[in-house]
């Protein structure tokens, strides 16, 4: 095959042709392993953002309804929210609101501060009764982990990630 360059006629040969295609296979066989760890890692990290937009928003609700909104996780991937009286108890009347429920994937390991309480209330004035919700997946091997700590005073949502190379917390 010949190309013509700016006058100058310059010759492809079938074993240059090879090489590039060698080249080509080699660094697709080392990117691809990588890029499902990658797709794993993202995954974990969007569900645990979706979470996170999931208790803001039933922080909002509770402010823009002026009343206490229940964020509720139950064991089976669902978070729910609920208009709940002042106490913040489960076993009060509760009334839908117009937050959709979030579903998280059964791959994930969701655990709250609490086993007992999988559960944090919102107040009209935005403040929280705190709490901490964990999202954690195996990816290439290696654990990913990300939590969320609800600051009571305010209703704040600090977001963190594990790292695993120095054993702490970092922030997000």
């Amino acid at each position: 095959m010949k190309v013509l360059i700016k006058g100058w006629y310059t010759a492809i040969t079938l074993i240059e042709l090879l090489v590039v295609i060698a080249m080509i296979g080699i660094l697709a066989a080392v990117v691809a392993p990588n890029i499902g760890g990658w797709n794993c890692r993202q995954e974990t990290r969007n569900s645990f953002e979706r979470l996170n937009g999931f208790l803001e928003s039933a922080r909002l609700e509770a402010l823009n309804r002026n009343k206490t909104i229940m964020a509720f996780y139950n064991r089976n991937g669902y978070m729910k929210a609920y208009q709940v009286s002042k106490a913040c108890q489960v076993n009060t009347s509760v009334q839908s609101t117009n937050i959709p429920d979030l579903i998280l994937d059964k791959k994930y390991k969701v655990t709250t501060h609490s086993s007992v309480q999988p559960y944090t209330c919102f107040n009209a004035d935005g403040s929280s009764y705190g709490g901490q919700f964990r999202i954690s997946r195996q990816c290439d091997g290696k654990d990913y982990q990300y939590k969320n700590q609800i600051f009571g005073a305010t209703g704040f949502i600090e977001k963190l990630k594990y790292n695993a190379k120095t054993n702490k917390w970092d922030e997000l």
